[in-house]
């Protein structure tokens, strides 16, 4: 059975850097976001990285039915998922409206639990499997001006560490890398986040951890 990496907003850059750091080790890469026109340009960059062609899929992360639809459909094979969706944007208290604090709540961290749902039902009947999450440290710290954003890596975080104990001891690692520089496309800061994910990946059980900072 080929191993699956899905990448649930699959971006330019740590996104990007992941697949394809993935992708070199052995990996089938999946990528998904909403804009199909861009996922087939990073397709190009990771099979010109790798070697490996990527599936593609166009996918809404406000869409919550949808995330869970999708992840299910792939099953079985899925050894690795990593979720990497956020809305960033500054925005005041002010400025907010209903809709997009509904909104960035829901791709920050409603849709990546629907993910993390749908994908441990089937990591568990095989009891193995890795739940890799992008948070940040505005979780630790939040800022006034991206509160939307605060909280829902606070969420990613809660998340994390509330299911660690408990889908850990049936074999599927849960964890997130709580990222604290801003990120630019195809850099090393990206390459450096990548690297961290693959460390956790391969951390023999009795050592695994639910959190890793990047600052």
């Amino acid at each position: 059975m080929k191993k699956t990496f899905l990448s649930i907003g699959a971006g330019p850059g740590i996104g990007l850097s992941t697949a394809i750091k993935f992708a070199k080790e052995g990996f089938h890469p999946v990528l998904a976001s909403r804009d199909i026109s861009k996922l087939k340009s990073l397709a190009e960059e990771v099979y010109n990285a790798s070697g490996k062609m990527p599936d593609i899929i166009a996918l809404d992360a406000n869409d919550v039915e949808q995330i869970h639809s999708f992840v299910e459909s792939y099953g079985m094979d899925v050894e690795v998922l990593h979720y990497n969706v956020a809305h960033v944007h500054a925005q005041s208290l002010d400025d907010m409206t209903y809709h997009s604090m509904s909104s960035d709540i829901q791709i920050g961290l409603t849709s990546a639990l629907a993910a993390v749902k749908a994908v441990s039902t089937s990591m568990l009947k095989k009891k193995q499997g890795t739940i890799l999450l992008t948070g940040g440290m505005l979780a630790y710290h939040p800022h006034p001006e991206y509160l939307t954003l605060s909280i829902a890596k606070a969420g990613i975080r809660a998340l994390t560490e509330g299911l660690f104990q408990s889908l850990g001891s049936q074999g599927v690692h849960i964890a997130n890398v709580a990222v604290g520089k801003a990120i630019s496309p195809n850099s090393q800061e990206a390459n450096d986040v990548a690297d961290i994910f693959w460390k956790i990946y391969q951390q023999p059980k009795e050592q695994w951890s639910w959190e890793e900072k990047y600052l």
